[in-house]
């Protein structure tokens, strides 16, 4: 194994194992792929060329270079980067493929508009507000010159629905209890006729069966019925929708109709809760006073004085009407709610009224800003028409949905039922 090779041998070659040798040479002028024939050989790079040699372009004049100066000012090397009109911009990034034709039809939207709807002919904008002298704001409780409202029109408007209320107190519940379920069918077909317009699509008709049977329900059935008639919303709603009655977004309209059914429905409904007890008419008679005073007294004092803007919701609303407007509320209660049953003859209990008094002057404004945000997001004015100088139902009794509960649960806490 001490075998040597002899030092005088050379190797031939060194192979490596999967490398073989390359069957041909490549040639001038060959392709490196093989197949095609060799062409004639290329003259070297040294020797000058034969074939004709192209007339430069008509564009240069010289054979001087010419510098940025020298080009006109119109030329596109001149004009910036990214500089176009708004049209030609409009017509770049302006997506139009989603748009509807003129006469296609289209999905309701799941959220209503950011942009307020189209306002009606000799309809204030809604998102218009303008200034009065002075860097006053107005209460839009105001007439004509104050939130668009014709003040003789609602004077009368106002006197008509205290005489019909009384009228009905009069009477009698019944009387009472048919005006008020009334009412509050009326105000559910303002409510959902206003979804309607931005898009929304409810079950109406379950709506305002429901609303008007929580009325009447409350005041057959009393408490036991509110939440038998809302149990019985849910399930015909969930129906309304299984069967095909209304397909378009299922859980958001289902939404939209139970907020109208307990916004009008459930606080409305304690109009029958009241009527059932003796003192019934009292009561109802005690938050129909409370929020008239509010309105009255926010509304008088906002148009006077008002000048700093409460909420951003009602732009037209004011702290100054506020204060006067809960203040007027409160001495409702006392000079006259103190002289009605159940709240006492003659000077009546002063620390009754004085708990309702306040009670209802908190209640009242917070009804009144929860429709104002209502009626913003859905970008309208009002909810109707039905009132002249008020607008519809709901804009008039926006306040009393919530002063109505709250009445009730303080006569419930003072113990001012009947037996």
């Amino acid at each position: 194994m001490n075998q040597q090779r002899s030092s005088d041998q050379p190797f031939e070659e060194i192979r490596i194992l999967g490398l073989e040798p390359a069957d041909d040479e490549v040639e001038p002028g060959r392709s490196v792929f093989g197949g095609e024939p060799p062409t004639e050989d290329l003259p070297h790079w040294t020797e000058p060329p034969t074939a004709p040699v192209a007339a430069p372009p008509t564009d240069f004049t010289s054979e001087q270079p010419r510098w940025a100066d020298d080009v006109p000012e119109h030329h596109e090397s001149q004009q910036t980067v990214g500089a176009i009109d708004e049209p030609t911009a409009a017509a770049f990034f302006d997506d139009t493929s989603s748009g509807l034709g003129s006469g296609e039809s289209f999905d309701p939207p799941l959220l209503p508009p950011d942009d307020p709807q189209p306002v009606e002919a000799g309809r204030s904008p809604v998102a218009t507000h303008v200034e009065p002298e002075g860097g006053r704001r107005r209460s839009d409780r105001g007439g004509s010159d104050g939130g668009g409202r014709d003040m003789p029109s609602a004077i009368i408007t106002g006197l008509g629905l205290g005489a019909l209320a009384l009228v009905a107190f009069k009477v009698g519940a019944s009387a009472t209890l048919a005006l008020s379920t009334a009412v509050l069918v009326l105000a559910a077909v303002e409510f959902y006729g206003s979804v309607r317009r931005v898009g929304y699509q409810p079950a109406t008709l379950l709506g305002i069966v429901a609303v008007g049977s929580l009325n009447l329900g409350a005041y057959w059935r009393f408490e036991a019925a509110v939440p038998l008639v809302l149990g019985l919303t849910v399930l015909f709603c969930l129906l309304w929708y299984l069967t095909g009655v209304d397909r378009d977004a299922p859980m958001v309209n289902i939404s939209v109709t139970l907020f109208g059914v307990l916004y009008v429905g459930m606080l409305g409904s304690f109009v029958g809760l009241m009527l059932t007890d003796e003192n019934g008419i009292g009561l109802l008679l005690a938050a129909v006073l409370a929020t008239v005073g509010y309105d009255v007294g926010g509304l008088l004092v906002g148009r006077l004085a008002g000048r700093t803007q409460l909420a951003a919701v009602s732009p037209n609303k004011t702290m100054e009407g506020l204060v006067g407007g809960m203040v007027a509320c409160f001495a409702v209660c006392v000079l006259l709610v103190g002289r009605i049953t159940p709240f006492g003859q003659g000077p009546g209990d002063l620390m009754s009224v004085a708990v309702l008094g306040i009670v209802a002057a908190v209640a009242a404004p917070l009804g009144d800003l929860c429709e104002s945000m209502i009626k913003r997001d859905l970008g309208i004015k009002d909810m109707g028409s039905v009132l002249p100088g008020h607008g519809g139902l709901l804009d008039r009794f926006d306040a009393l949905l919530f002063v109505l509960p709250a009445t009730y649960y303080t006569a419930r806490m003072l113990d001012l039922f009947g037996a």
